[in-house]
């Protein structure tokens, strides 16, 4: 029987396969159509209609709050199963792998041709998105977390397309409800990009 995973595993493929496939002129669509909308009927009894979340489908799925978890256990991969970035759970997600290593995160992943940007390279969009996935959760992980503030982006050269990368975040200082967070990805030696954030810890009232 399929797991969760496999199942949006290959959904992810099948993102790749239609994105790269010459759907205008080459290919016959009924049955692939036929299939595709199968699946969605089957799965639409299923849906479920709650608050969205990146920890879970409904509320129950996070009984804990932040405060009563030790955040320094915790490994985004588990926590985030839907996040866009990192969720394996996330059909949309390339996904990246991240875990937590003495405050710090390190990461890897590769983002297919459905992140396609400049050719054969990745959307600076995207190159931001997990750049601030990873400053994230390193406030996550410090027990510092908060929503980020701002997020300054370099792009010291283009990120290559199915190309093994490598992310990491880590603190440079706090001031008082501020956390400024720091991150950097590379393709083997080189640079792609570096990201600084500012991070706000949530006072109540603010959710």
């Amino acid at each position: 029987m399929a797991t969760p995973e496999q199942f949006i595993a290959e959904i992810r493929r099948l993102i790749e396969i239609s994105r790269t496939a010459d759907l205008a002129e080459t290919v016959e669509l009924d049955a692939a159509h036929e299939a595709v909308c199968a699946a969605r009927e089957a799965l639409e009894p299923h849906h479920v209609d709650d608050t969205r979340m990146q920890v879970g489908l409904r509320p129950s799925h996070f009984s804990d709050t932040p405060r009563d978890l030790d955040l320094s256990t915790i490994q985004p991969d588990d926590f985030f199963p839907y996040s866009p970035e990192i969720g394996a759970l996330n059909p949309i997600s390339p996904p990246f792998s991240l875990r937590q290593v003495n405050g710090e995160i390190h990461g890897t992943g590769r983002f297919p041709t459905a992140f396609c940007g400049p050719p054969e390279s990745v959307h600076g969009g995207h190159v931001a998105a997990i750049l601030d996935e990873v400053l994230g959760c390193t406030g996550v992980v410090t027990g510092k977390g908060g929503f980020t503030g701002t997020l300054t982006v370099r792009y010291h050269s283009t990120t290559p397309l199915n190309t093994d990368l490598v992310v990491r975040g880590w603190v440079d200082r706090v001031e008082g409800r501020k956390m400024i967070i720091c991150g950097d990805m590379h393709a083997d030696d080189r640079l792609c990009a570096t990201a600084e954030g500012i991070f706000i810890r949530p006072v109540a009232g603010m959710i």
